[in-house]
């Protein structure tokens, strides 16, 4: 059974793309998608001897409290804190700071791509209501995306695969 731990971490990496896509397409990331990643969480921390529940969910709780502030002043939607928090379940508070260096890294590439997207296609003359989502004037940040890159990013990093 040493494969069931990597089988609850891929499908974690799955549904963390899958919401990406959904936030994409609808700006929208479905509660379902959380709630999965979270008990994904759990179920990998039921596999490993020695699991540290009290870090795990001290990072749970502090990913909570950031998010709730961010969502109070409008810097963040509520899908993403939600995602952002599932997410904060598969790592410790020490290891919280990478996780979140690597989401704010990826957001800030993502909104570079995103401003230059726009811009090329202004200056290209394209109907706004033919663009896609994302490069609409105005339209909100898919968040998504850079949470599911902070999350592979700090994986990467920090898991023996």
């Amino acid at each position: 059974m040493q494969w069931l731990p990597l089988l609850f971490a891929g499908l974690a990496g799955l549904m963390l793309l899958i919401a990406a896509l959904c936030d994409i397409r609808r700006f929208e990331i479905p509660d379902s998608l959380s709630i999965a990643i979270l008990a994904l969480a759990v179920a990998y921390g039921l596999t490993q001897p020695g699991f540290p529940w009290l870090w795990h969910g001290a990072s749970l709780l502090l990913m909570f409290g950031i998010g709730a502030g961010l969502f109070a002043i409008g810097w963040m939607g509520g899908g993403d804190v939600k995602l952002l928090v599932a997410s904060a379940a598969w790592t410790t508070l020490k290891g919280l700071p990478m996780l979140l260096a690597g989401v704010m890294l990826a957001g800030g590439v993502l909104a570079i791509l995103l401003l230059a997207g726009r811009a090329v296609a202004k200056r290209a003359g394209a109907p706004a209501d033919s663009m896609p989502g994302p490069l609409r004037e105005g339209a909100p940040l898919p968040y998504a995306i850079a949470i599911a890159g902070g999350i592979f990013w700090w994986a990467w990093r920090t898991w023996p695969l």
